[in-house]
């Protein structure tokens, strides 16, 4: 059975981001945690597991200091893209350097799970 992913606990903090993001109010928290969720997400759709343990007995780590730091970077770099570019359009450009941060991480022969 393929891994599909429920709602994630995330493996940075909103003063995680808001440090790489250079800002210093609480006005858009609501919509950087939002970032977070959706950066994390993406990050576990792309690995084909959980990152931070939740259900996945082949979770990448079981805590938040478990977490490899390219894949958290990973993710600052995902809600950074998120944050600076929230209104795309077709001059819009979109970074994708950090996108092979996951790589080593990523579960491409997942063991399928036996069903009764």
């Amino acid at each position: 059975m393929p891994y599909v992913p429920s709602i994630p606990l995330a493996p940075v903090t909103l003063d995680d981001v808001k440090a790489h993001l250079r800002i210093d109010f609480d006005l858009e928290d609501g919509l950087i945690e939002q970032y977070i969720l959706a950066a994390t997400q993406i990050a576990e759709q792309a690995l084909n597991r959980e990152i931070l343990f939740r259900s996945d007995d082949m979770a990448l780590a079981r805590s938040i200091e478990e977490v490899p730091p390219t894949v958290k970077q990973f993710i600052l770099c995902e809600v950074g893209d998120m944050y600076a570019h929230r209104e795309l359009n077709e001059q819009g450009t979109y970074n994708v350097f950090h996108k092979h941060l996951l790589d080593p991480y990523i579960m491409y022969n997942r063991p399928v799970e036996e069903t009764l």
